[in-house]
């Protein structure tokens, strides 16, 4: 299913910076949803509800299991935030509101280049090379 998604699975140096890409997407989403999980001031259950989300959608991307899946919930969780941090009256937030909301551009960008060949998703929807035994070819 993925192999028809994503046309290749890079390695090497597009790989790697594919692979750095998730890292900083991963760690910045875990980080998030900790502090929403941490954070008291109202809708304690909408940030308890969204932090997990995020710190569940982290994990995924760090490993690059899902990306696709994973990456559409760390856009749409990051967007959420940056969205709710740029309505708050205090200008203060609002550096927050755009670093969150270019995060959500990273991540969707990465959804749309796909997790590399340093994923499982990789390991599990790969290419993977067809070898046909003697006994079974056609005679020449």
């Amino acid at each position: 299913m993925l192999q028809n998604i994503f046309s290749t699975f890079p390695d090497g140096w597009p790989g790697v910076g594919l692979l750095l890409l998730r890292l900083a997407i991963s760690s910045s989403a875990i980080v998030q949803g900790i502090s929403l999980l941490l954070s008291t001031a109202g809708g304690g259950l909408c940030n308890g509800v969204l932090g997990s989300i995020s710190i569940l959608a982290g994990v995924m991307l760090l490993f690059g299991f899902l990306t696709l899946i994973a990456g559409i919930v760390a856009t749409l969780s990051f967007f959420t935030v940056g969205f709710s941090l740029l309505a708050s009256l205090e200008p203060i937030k609002h550096n927050n509101a755009f670093t969150t909301l270019d995060l959500s551009v990273i991540s969707a960008a990465l959804i749309l280049l796909g997790p590399g060949a340093f994923s499982i998703d990789a390991r599990l929807f790969g290419r993977r090379e067809i070898i046909i035994p003697e006994g079974r070819r056609p005679p020449r």
